[in-house]
C-alpha cells in the first residue's frame, strides 16, 4: 500500500490524488496549469470512477481555482480503471479532448470480453495449467472494474513520439508498453519532467500483464522482455522530476530501473531453484510455489509474472518448453548468472 501524500503543486503541475480501492493505494492524477491568460487546463488521468474520487478530484481543483468543467485536454497514459475511470463522466461535464495511445482499446476490449474472446482466454490459460475454476478466480475482478468506469470516445489516438501541443508546456508522448500495451509517458523537454505513469513507480514494481492473443495460433507479446526494451529506451531522458502515478515523486529514474532489475534477477534465481527441486512443471504449478499465500487471490497477476520470468529464463536458453497433453511444461536447462 502507498502512502498517502496529498494535493501538491510542483510549479505548473498539481497532483491530486484519489483513492482506488485497489491494493496499489491511492492514484495520482496531475493537473497542468494554464499560461496566464489562457484556459488551457490539461489532466493527466482521471482514478476511478466513484464518487469519492470525483468529489476529491474536484475538491483538489478548487484549491487552485478551477473546476472539473474548467478541463480542456484529458490525457490518459494508458485505460486501466484507475486511469480512465472518470473519462466519460469528466467528459461530459468539461466538453474536453480525450487523447490516448492508439492501442488502448485493445486494452479496454478486455474488460468485458465477447463469448468468442472469453473461449480464446480459457483456452490459452488451460495451456498454462489453469482448470475452470482457475480462470473464474483470475477474472472475478471484471465485474468490480466495470462499475468503477465511465467509457468515453477518443478524440485523438496518439503514436509514439507525438508533441502534445500546450502553451509553454509542450509534452511528447513517448510509447513504453509492457505493463500494458498502450502505455505512455509524457516527457517535458524544457523543465525535464516526467510522468511516468505505471511504467515506472517507486514503491510497486511495476507488473507486466500478460498478453493472449486476439487469434489462436499468434505469437503472444512477451511482455516482461517488452518492458525493459520500453526501460532502455527512456533511459537517456535527463529527467529531474518524475511524476508516477502512484507513490511520490523521485528524480533518478536510472536508480529505479536498476532496483528492478535486481528484482527481477533474484526471481528469475527462485524459479530456477523450483524447477531445480521438482522438475518439469505447468506455469501456474510454478506460481503456487513462487507465491503460496497470495495465487488464489491474485491469480492474473501471478500468472503475468511467471510468464515473463519463463520468458526471460527461456531466452536467455535457461529453460525449455515442451507441450505435453495441451499443457505447456518448462524444464530448467541451466541457472543464470547473476548480475
Amino acid at each position: 500500500m502507498t502512502e498517502q501524500i496529498g494535493v501538491k503543486q510542483f510549479g505548473r503541475v498539481v497532483r491530486i490524488p484519489t483513492a482506488t480501492g485497489f491494493g496499489v493505494g491511492d492514484i495520482n492524477s496531475y493537473v497542468i496549469l494554464p499560461e496566464k491568460n489562457s484556459r488551457q487546463l490539461v489532466l493527466i488521468d482521471t482514478g476511478v470512477g466513484s464518487e469519492d474520487a470525483w468529489q476529491t478530484l474536484a475538491a483538489g481543483l478548487r484549491d487552485f481555482g478551477f473546476g472539473i468543467e474548467d478541463i480542456t485536454l484529458l490525457l490518459l497514459t494508458h485505460g486501466h480503471t484507475d486511469h480512465y475511470g472518470q473519462a466519460g463522466r469528466i467528459r461530459a461535464v468539461s466538453g474536453c479532448q480525450v487523447w490516448a495511445h492508439e492501442a488502448i482499446n485493445l486494452t479496454l476490449s478486455r474488460y468485458l470480453p465477447s463469448a468468442e474472446r472469453e473461449a480464446q482466454e480459457r483456452s490459452f490459460l488451460a495451456t498454462l495449467g489453469f482448470n475452470p475454476e482457475d480462470y473464474d478466480r483470475a477474472y472475478s475482478y471484471r465485474d468490480y472494474i466495470q462499475r468503477l468506469m465511465t467509457p468515453c470516445e477518443f478524440d485523438h489516438l496518439l503514436c509514439d513520439g507525438e508533441t502534445v501541443p500546450i502553451k509553454g508546456f509542450e509534452l511528447r508522448a513517448v510509447h513504453t508498453p509492457g505493463h500494458c500495451p498502450e502505455e505512455l509517458i509524457f516527457w517535458q523537454e524544457q523543465t525535464r519532467q516526467m510522468f511516468s505513469g505505471d511504467h515506472l513507480l517507486p514503491e510497486i514494481t511495476p507488473v507486466c500483464l500478460l498478453d493472449i492473443p486476439e487469434t489462436p495460433g499468434i505469437q503472444r507479446t512477451r511482455t516482461l522482455i517488452q518492458y525493459y526494451q520500453s526501460t532502455d529506451k527512456i533511459k537517456p531522458y535527463a529527467a529531474t522530476a518524475i511524476y508516477p502515478s502512484h507513490g511520490d515523486v523521485f528524480h533518478d529514474h536510472l536508480e529505479l530501473i536498476a532496483s528492478y532489475r535486481l528484482s527481477t534477477e533474484r526471481r528469475l534465481l527462485k524459479i530456477s531453484r523450483i524447477l531445480s527441486e521438482h522438475g518439469a512443471m505447468t506455469p501456474l504449478e510454478v506460481g503456487k510455489k513462487l507465491f503460496p499465500k497470495v495465487w488464489q487471490e491474485q491469480l492474473y497477476p501471478v500468472i503475468s509474472e511467471i510468464m515473463g520470468h519463463l520468458d526471460m529464463l527461456e531466452e536467455g536458453g535457461h529453460v525449455a518448453c515442451e507441450e505435453q497433453e495441451g499443457r505447456l511444461y518448462y524444464t530448467l536447462t541451466s541457472v543464470p548468472e547473476p548480475g
